[in-house]
């Protein structure tokens, strides 16, 4: 005879399986029957989306007045370098910080990477993302705004937050590159008709 249950059978066990630095895998069990699903798609959805992570929101270049402009010495022209910019994952240090302004002077003849913008107020996570190339005595001088944030703001959000000097940036603040599930079958006191949620989680970090 079956037992009869007044509600659903609530997951008590978790387990995370450390793959690298930037990579892990997590279980949630057990669920009864067809609720692993219910509860796996809003789930990734929240850990993409919802998860905070740190964006340039803002941009000042020295020697440039518009991002269709270029620059002395340097080989991309400011669009370019915007875009490379977007590709460059950044990290506050101190968490008690929600937003720094940081200024840089890349000399060149020289390659800069992300791993030039590493100080004492961020951390590089993309080291060898490609920012600019400078040639000969080029100079390359770049104020920027880091801010925390969750999900995805265009520039035009942004505008108001920020100086009239810089150019504002669409933010990518989303950390999570990947966040796929799967469900298994698992055995729970020799009844197998129970479930787990397999979370496999790529982060930029």
């Amino acid at each position: 005879m079956k037992k009869i249950k007044l509600s659903p059978f609530v997951p008590n066990k978790y387990e995370v399986e450390k793959i690298s630095s930037n990579h892990a895998r997590m279980s949630i069990y057990p669920f009864d029957i067809g609720y692993a699903i219910t509860l796996a798609h809003p789930l990734k959805r929240i850990i993409l989306s919802s998860t905070a992570g740190y964006a340039p929101i803002a941009v000042k270049f020295e020697k440039a007045s518009h991002e269709f402009d270029s620059i002395r010495g340097v080989f991309e022209d400011v669009a370019s370098l915007i875009v490379n910019l977007k590709n460059i994952r950044f990290k506050i240090k101190d968490e008690d910080k929600q937003s720094v302004e940081l200024e840089y002077l890349f000399k060149g003849p020289a390659d800069i990477k992300g791993s030039d913008f590493n100080n004492e107020f961020v951390e590089i996570v993309t080291p060898d993302a490609h920012f600019a190339t400078i040639i000969e005595d080029g100079e390359l001088g770049i104020s920027l705004i880091i801010q925390q944030g969750i999900g995805y703001i265009p520039s035009e959000d942004i505008r108001d937050e920020v100086k009239s000097s810089f150019l504002p940036l669409d933010a990518y603040f989303m950390p999570v590159k990947k966040a796929n599930y799967t469900i298994e079958k698992v055995l729970v006191e020799d009844n197998p008709n129970f479930e787990k949620i397999v979370f496999d989680i790529v982060t930029d970090a």
